[in-house]
């Protein structure tokens, strides 16, 4: 492979779970995206609660002669490479190459459609999990001894950043490729199983027509596991101010029909096997500046807003993107660390004056707006991933992903995702979405809610439903009618309209036979 050179707490860190213990809990990922510009060095990471760290990124780029060349800086990002993998193999943490990104999907789809292209582009992508047998700064190393391959492609048969190669049959391409270069790591390493992973989007892959396809399970026999970016939902590019990252959405205020329960149900709902499926959540919000006083209407985060995205914290930087030049923008991003320290110094929930923090009750997520400038920050704390991580850990899923490593405070998020591995009597009862109330003070710099995230020791109480545990399909014999208002967990069993019916994940609100969201199985008239 040829090598470009470029210069380029509300929960309290000690939250105590039970030790994991048998297969269920040990095969639960917590997965971290490393990025270099994070401005984190590999020795400041808490490699003990990651199981896997994609590194970002190996670069697809139009600006190569070569479309299957992975362009990455063998000294910015080669001795962070070579540290990552000593101290995470240490701990007993795999560490991945994720190719592409954002701005780095640019050739995916001319390497896919050719077969002579994605022979080489394979072989390119092997020298991240070789070892190397050259000196370690030589020009051209043959390898970097990583755990696997994280393919990134931002989207196959689908519009992103501009610099990309769209084509309608990229999924079906994309399908092939996966399959030689399974087929190229396992003949490769017969024995030692190299893994090989995906970040996709919150819909399944696109067919020729363009729209999500029904049936995905083609795909997951090559992925050990797919990470879905359950965020970047509303932004700039959005109509109205919103949530970045909801639980649920809500299109009746003017909300985008995205979530995180939207994606889970929508991937499941294609075939796609619930172990293998990662849900990923930001340790980061989008700030916009909205045109209207949002205190008038704390019920509501959505708002018109205005068509310039301001600048975020002090990391963010309007400067061109030297791979793909989308122009020159801020991207309004705060990370949760410049949240705490600049916004919310006292708690996770108490701001300094002049902003006012909100909750809203559909999307499950916090916002925040500043009156002075009009500005909005949608963003994820410890208590909305918390809801996020107990709905995963219930719906059987593999885990949770994360982006970006750089991002945390104090692990105050991180240590929230550490819940999807627990077992037994020390893992948290699931949380009923919270439905608290805002209220300002009159000088609108502080925000309280009646609900708040449970500490350490105590756990949210689920209100669920009875069902007998005898009960046989079509026996309706001690099970309670279904409730709207009451949350129900993975296999439990309502009775409504005359049915039997099985809920396949957590669910709440959801009305069996609705189909809204694909939610229960029919088990037959009682």
């Amino acid at each position: 492979m040829k090598l470009n050179i470029l210069v380029l707490s509300t929960i309290s860190a000690a939250i105590l779970f039970a030790p994991l213990e048998g297969s269920a809990a040990d095969d639960k990922v917590v997965v971290g995206y490393y990025v270099p510009w994070g401005k984190v060095e590999p020795e400041q990471l808490s490699l003990d609660k990651v199981t896997h760290i994609n590194y970002g990124f190996g670069v697809l780029t139009k600006k190569t002669a070569d479309p299957t060349e992975i362009t990455i800086d063998r000294y910015y990002d080669g001795n962070r490479i070579r540290k990552l993998k000593q101290l995470a193999s240490a701990k007993g943490v795999k560490t991945l190459m994720s190719l592409g990104g954002w701005t780095g999907s640019q050739t995916f789809s001319t390497i896919v459609r050719d077969a002579a292209l994605r022979k080489k582009f394979i072989n390119n992508a092997l020298v991240f999990v070789r070892k190397n047998t050259k000196p370690d700064y030589d020009a051209n190393p043959d390898g970097w001894d990583l755990d696997g391959i994280d393919i990134d492609w931002e989207y196959p048969g689908r519009n992103a950043a501009i610099c990309n190669i769209v084509d309608k049959n990229d999924s079906a391409n994309y399908l092939i490729l996966l399959k030689e270069l399974r087929a190229a790591l396992d003949a490769e390493f017969p024995n030692e199983h190299k893994l090989l992973t995906a970040a996709v989007r919150v819909q399944p892959f696109d067919g020729v027509d363009g729209k999500p396809m029904a049936d995905v399970s083609a795909y997951a026999q090559y992925f050990d596991f797919i990470n879905v970016m359950a965020y970047d939902i509303m932004g700039s590019w959005s109509a109205t101010t919103g949530p970045n990252a909801p639980f649920d959405y809500d299109t009746a205020k003017g909300g985008d029909a995205y979530s995180f329960r939207q994606a889970i149900n929508d991937w499941l709902g294609a075939k796609w096997p619930a172990n293998k499926l990662v849900m990923g959540v930001p340790f980061y919000g989008r700030s916009l500046t909205a045109t209207v006083d949002m205190n008038a209407n704390p019920g509501n985060m959505y708002a018109a807003k205005d068509s310039v995205t301001p600048k975020g914290d002090s990391y963010d930087a309007n400067e061109p993107n030297s791979f793909c030049n989308e122009g020159t923008f801020y991207s309004g991003i705060w990370k949760w660390k410049s949240i705490r320290s600049d916004i919310l110094q006292s708690g996770t929930t108490t701001p300094v004056s002049g902003w006012s923090r909100y909750w809203d009750n559909t999307t499950q997520t916090p916002w925040l707006f500043r009156a002075s400038d009009k500005r909005f920050i949608s963003y994820d704390d410890p208590q909305s991933l918390k809801i996020k991580v107990d709905h995963t850990r219930q719906s059987g899923l593999r885990g949770v992903m994360y982006w970006d490593m750089s991002h945390d405070s104090n692990d105050e998020l991180l240590n929230v995702l550490q819940g999807v591995r627990c077992t037994g009597s020390g893992c948290p009862s699931p949380s009923v979405p919270p439905v608290p109330t805002s209220t300002v003070q009159p000088t609108t710099t502080i925000t309280s809610k009646t609900s708040t995230v449970p500490s350490a020791t105590s756990s949210a109480t689920t209100t669920s439903g009875s069902p007998s545990p005898t009960s046989a399909p079509g026996n309706c014999s001690g099970v309670a009618d279904w409730s709207a208002a009451t949350a129900y967990n993975a296999a439990q069993k309502v009775v409504y309209k005359g049915h039997l019916w099985q809920a396949k994940w957590w669910t709440q609100n959801d009305t069996p036979g609705s189909n809204s969201q694909n939610v229960w199985n029919d088990l037959g008239s009682c």
